[in-house]
């Protein structure tokens, strides 16, 4: 244990703190490799399964064909097969990380209403643009790979924006390209700038955010970003690996989107085009007034996008997501009104309406007449509580992050 603690402590170090294993082959490297498998196997499995719950409207019955690029050992197709997935393709640039995806898939036990899976394994580069296999699919991932591509180049942006508006070229119709990258302050604002400028190119923004408008986090400054942060009691080896490597391991965080294939986009245009009533034309995003929504007390359909947190009037206060723009939402604690409503149960991911809420300085707060419901909670992993709300110091910085 310990060994194997000070092999995930130095991958730990090497993928968030200078970066320099990140994109490296470590997993050509034996012990950190071990760490890799015992570790954050089980952690990207948990993100992308959370990701495919959240996406299950979105997503085919049947079939549902797969491409996952840089998908190493294979934690996210095996999430994907676990979904319902018929037909993958798996690519990697590493020879020892596909082949032991095909171990780990082959020899994943097959349920009685389970049928017969295609899985082909391709070793590619993507930094080096090679031929990737034919469309189109019903859902491309991208796990943890791009923020590994032209990590030190100062054009890794744009070189990464044609990557993924390549992908969506492989899209069938209603397709999804889901990317999914650390939660670390600078790969997630890289992560929303992407997605920025791909719906500014047209491409529709299906998850997690409320619409296709530019990120009002990645807009609020530098040291802003938006992510999942769900609480999770992991498994063994998991607990004891991140207990003796001194790492905190109570939930599952990373950053990532779901855009709509191209071919989706322009069919739903031309529908709406060829609609005569106004009240079915698409909305733009001149017709969005969150201003006036946020005065009048209203937001529909608004995500969490973090935790309660104390501010100086004594007050929790969450910070919702819609229209464009993100508004605080608080109530003083203990307050009647806002535990009927379920307001201090609400966690980071859930979407909710709010009705009648009052204005106050820098956003809105529960009153006698506030209507609040919570319109889907967010995926959370099977058997885990809901973890305490965090109480933040007197001293500390209670800002949104």
């Amino acid at each position: 244990m310990r060994d194997a603690a000070a092999s995930l402590l130095r991958l730990q170090r090497g993928l968030t703190g200078a970066r320099e294993l990140a994109g490296s082959g470590y997993m050509e490297h034996q012990a950190l490799l071990g760490a890799y498998l015992l570790y954050y196997w089980p952690v990207s499995y948990i993100e992308v399964s959370l990701i495919l719950e959240e996406l299950r409207p979105l997503l085919p019955r049947h079939p549902w064909r797969i491409l996952d690029l840089g998908c190493g050992p294979g934690p996210g197709a095996a999430a994907l097969l676990d979904a319902g997935a018929d037909e993958l393709d798996l690519v990697d640039s590493g020879a020892q990380a596909l082949e032991l995806a095909k171990a780990l898939l082959e020899s994943r036990p097959a349920g009685p209403a389970d049928g017969p899976v295609r899985t082909t394994y391709h070793r590619q580069d993507l930094a080096i643009d090679a031929q990737l296999p034919a469309g189109p699919y019903d859902v491309i991932l991208l796990a943890h790979t791009l923020n590994e591509l032209w990590k030190d180049e100062s054009d890794r942006h744009a070189r990464r924006l044609a990557v993924l508006e390549r992908l969506a070229g492989l899209l069938a119709l209603d397709g999804l390209l889901v990317v999914v990258e650390p939660a670390l302050l600078a790969t997630g604002r890289e992560t929303l700038a992407l997605r920025d400028d791909l719906a500014a190119a047209g491409y529709e923004v299906a998850a997690p955010c409320p619409g296709s408008y530019p990120c009002p986090a990645l807009a609020a400054g530098p040291s802003r970003t938006c992510h999942l942060d769900t609480a999770w009691a992991p498994p063994e080896p998991v607990a004891s690996l991140a207990a003796a490597a001194g790492l905190d391991r109570q939930s599952v965080k990373c950053s990532w989107f779901a855009l709509r294939s191209d071919a989706a986009r322009r069919r739903s245009a031309a529908d709406f085009a060829a609609t005569d009533s106004p009240s079915n034309q698409a909305p733009t995003r001149t017709q969005s007034a969150p201003a006036a929504a946020s005065r009048r007390g209203r937001l529909a359909g608004a995500r969490v996008v973090s935790e309660a947190l104390l501010n100086k009037a004594g007050r929790l206060r969450i910070f919702l997501c819609a229209d464009g723009q993100l508004t605080g939402l608080s109530a003083a604690r203990g307050d009647r009104r806002a535990e009927e409503l379920g307001f201090f149960s609400l966690r980071r991911g859930d979407v909710v309406t709010v009705e009648g809420a009052e204005p106050r300085p820098g956003g809105l707060g529960i009153g006698p007449d506030t209507a609040l419901t919570l319109d889907r909670s967010a995926p959370r992993p099977e058997g885990t509580k809901t973890a305490a709300r965090r109480r933040p110091d007197a001293g500390e910085d209670t800002r949104a992050r």
